[in-house]
């Protein structure tokens, strides 16, 4: 089984090898942070609405490759639970955002989870390579002053140690992911959006989850059919909240993080931004399907 590792800030993964559009070129040469940047409200609406997107995946992470075609690769992102395959996640990546091999790395000391919005990867002579988005993962292998080392895709590197560190670890993990997740109040919606540039609803829980460790489903749907099944006077920040057509019966098509008094921060919709919910909203409570936890 083929391997590569991603080895730009955030690979974007389509629905065909054909989806990108011209104003999209800017994801399919590996800058998502300048895509995200200039598409207009409705360009970024379009992706949802042709069905461009599969998901994305985070510098380091790794792909399994199905075959080449061309430029581009049919892969499964590893790290991403998909009910459809149990590789992971399935999609179409231009190779030319992957490693040019597949990368064995050295006997680690730790894993190294980026806990800020972004933070910065820096060379063996700590000149800055790249901005990696929150929850990017890196094996760690030293530490130098109040840098830690770390191998990548790119070959060995440095990572400041605070951007390791939770800037909201004052609670517990639920009430970390919610204060981690208000830093984001106001950004786009981003459909397949996993990074610190853009967010769809279950990449939004994914992201918070993984920067803490907590290993959970893509999307929405696998999502609820996880976790640990709450009642409403069980449900504590950090908690995950569902909803679903037919009155909350039929297909899980959202979620949101509950963050107390009977609220949820979410990326609520292609066109709209993340924000703080009421789960009384008409739309939401003739939706409800359960809540969920993963967190302990």
């Amino acid at each position: 089984m083929e391997t590569r590792r991603v080895k730009v800030p955030v690979a974007t993964i389509w629905k065909s090898k054909n989806s990108p559009r011209p104003v999209d070129q800017s994801a399919v040469d590996g800058d998502v942070k300048k895509w995200v940047a200039q598409m207009t409200d409705q360009q970024s609406v379009d992706l949802s609405e042709n069905d461009l997107l599969e998901t994305q995946a985070l510098f380091n992470d790794e792909l399994i490759i199905d075959h080449f075609d061309g430029d581009w690769a049919k892969v499964y992102v590893a790290s991403q639970k998909d009910d459809s395959d149990s590789r992971g996640y399935p999609g179409w990546v231009p190779t030319k955002l992957l490693s040019d091999q597949q990368v064995a790395y050295p006997p680690i000391t730790a894993t190294v989870r980026i806990a800020v919005k972004n933070a910065i990867l820096y060379d063996t002579t700590k000149n800055p390579i790249l901005e990696l988005s929150l929850g990017t993962v890196l094996p760690q292998i030293g530490s130098d002053d109040k840098f830690i080392e770390v191998v990548t895709p790119l070959g060995k590197g440095y990572i400041d140690e605070a951007a390791a560190v939770l800037p909201f670890a004052g609670g517990n993990a639920g009430e970390t992911m919610v204060e981690m997740g208000r830093q984001f109040l106001g950004m786009r919606y981003l459909w397949a959006g996993i990074s610190s540039y853009g967010f769809d609803c279950s990449g939004f829980a994914y992201t918070l989850h993984r920067v803490l460790g907590f290993d959970i489903p893509r999307d929405a749907d696998d999502q609820r059919d996880g976790g640990l099944p709450l009642s409403p006077e069980e449900i504590l920040p950090g908690d995950l909240v569902f909803f679903a057509y037919d009155h909350g019966t039929g297909y899980v098509h959202h979620v949101g993080m509950y963050i107390g008094d009977g609220k949820m921060i979410e990326s609520r919709t292609p066109g709209a931004k993340i924000d703080i919910a009421s789960l009384t909203e008409p739309k939401f409570a003739s939706e409800f399907a359960g809540f969920r936890r993963y967190w302990r």
